[in-house]
């Protein structure tokens, strides 16, 4: 499978943004290409029936201060509230002001990071669920190395270049939307729903309580590298935990005990549109992972992929620590369940707080070199290669004309240091559409 997803109670407001450019003026190559200052990762966009309803159009640039009543204080964009209003508020500061005292020279970091420690610690309801859907490392080496072609066209001051590789760059975001707004779809009509009566009450052995359709509000955020600095594609889904009861109109907490049920069909529908629009696209294969988990792009091998995992590997040396200390306990291999929670374990214990700002452009140059001096291979040239594999099965209609073969012929042949096509062939690649 191309996506892998995950759902988390979430309450700090202020990780997301910490990570998020502040300038409206680049294009979608550009995180690959421009330093910052103030982050490196793109604005979040809204989505969902709900949002719309508060006037959040779907696509639409998600700003803090509508971010912050809504997911804060289930406040509409006008201060109207919605439902019930998030609770222990002045608990979590008491809880707050205790860890601060126990530690009196914590940095600002430090700070951040204790502030939702308190609002878990008072049990408080989540302030929203964030469904994360994280591509395929071969998806997201695809989509760096269309970056790096943009990069290395700019650096030289071809204009004709950088427009052809940015272009290329914006299908691709464009398709990721396009699938994760189609796993959401299937999310919204099958767990869009609030919960009102008793729950707790039966009568002839049924519940008293109802479920209705529900209007859900999301704001996705698309973020471009793991917490070590990998290159890894995974899009942040925060689900506002109220919504939009479609019979009565009145705002209240969704039955967000559904959205387990259905977190793995959600990752389904998500791979399942990406990989056919990138296969339409760009004519790639897939083939099966060397461990026999899903599917990854023919021509991105295994041992790339390792070498941009660091936080997999990190991940998986710790759930194997784990494990033989769970056998040594208990004097039997743990169960599937167990194994699963275990694996949760090692994942919160070896994730690394990302830095305040996180400057993209500057882990790009380092995976291109790191791939460069490891592998002997330029990362620039690794997606038309992908595509060169697979050109004999593109359909028609997505070739280049001549002049458009002739430029990316040309481009290949510099990005593979003078080779074209995966085994030396002179293969056009895609024009933008």
């Amino acid at each position: 499978m191309a996506v892998i997803a995950t759902l988390s109670k979430g309450y700090d407001l202020d990780y997301i943004w910490r990570q998020v450019d502040h300038d409206p003026t680049k294009d979608a190559a550009s995180y690959y290409i421009q330093a910052s200052e103030t982050g490196g990762e793109p604005p979040g966009r809204w989505w969902g029936p709900g949002a719309k309803a508060l006037g959040l159009e779907s696509g639409t640039v998600v700003d803090r201060e509508p971010y912050d009543l809504l997911f804060g204080e289930r406040k509409a964009p006008d201060g109207t509230p919605l439902g019930r209003p998030p609770s222990s508020g002045r608990k979590a500061a008491d809880i707050y002001a205790q860890l601060l005292a126990a530690e009196p020279h914590a940095t600002a970091e430090r700070k951040r990071e204790l502030l939702p420690e308190a609002t878990r610690q008072t049990r408080q309801s989540p302030l929203f669920f964030d469904l994360t859907l994280s591509l395929s490392k071969s998806i997201s080496i695809f989509h760096a190395s269309l970056g790096e072609n943009a990069r290395l066209a700019r650096e030289a001051g071809d204009i004709n270049g950088d427009q052809y590789w940015t272009a290329l760059v914006e299908e691709v975001d464009a398709m990721i939307w396009q699938a994760v707004r189609a796993g959401f779809g299937y999310l919204q009509k099958e767990a869009g729903y609030t919960r009102t009566g008793s729950h707790n009450k039966r009568v002839n052995g049924r519940e008293t309580g109802q479920w209705h359709e529900a209007d859900l509000a999301v704001a996705y955020w698309l973020q471009h590298t793991s917490r070590d600095g990998d290159m890894q594609l995974h899009v942040h889904s925060q689900i506002a935990h109220v919504a939009r009861t479609v019979t009565d109109g009145r705002w209240r907490a969704p039955d967000s005990l559904g959205y387990n049920e259905h977190v793995g069909a959600v990752a389904a529908i998500t791979a399942q549109h990406l990989e056919e629009a990138l296969a339409r696209r760009f004519g790639v294969e897939w083939v099966a992972r060397d461990d026999g988990h899903g599917f990854e792009i023919k021509g991105i091998s295994g041992e790339m992929m390792r070498l941009f995992s660091s936080r997999r590997e990190s991940i998986t040396a710790d759930l194997r620590a784990r494990a033989a200390r769970f056998e040594e306990q208990y004097g039997r291999a743990p169960s599937q369940r167990e194994l699963a929670q275990l694996a949760q374990a090692s994942n919160f214990a070896t994730r690394a707080a990302k830095e305040k700002t996180l400057d993209v452009a500057q882990l790009h140059a380092g995976w291109a070199d790191k791939l460069a001096r490891t592998l002997g291979t330029t990362l620039a040239s690794v997606a038309p290669s992908a595509w060169h594999a697979s050109t004999d099965h593109a359909s028609a209609r997505d070739q280049p004309d001549r002049r458009d073969a002739a430029r990316e012929l040309e481009l290949a042949r510099a990005a593979l240091g003078g080779h074209a096509g995966a085994a030396g062939e002179e293969h056009p690649g895609p024009a933008p559409t």
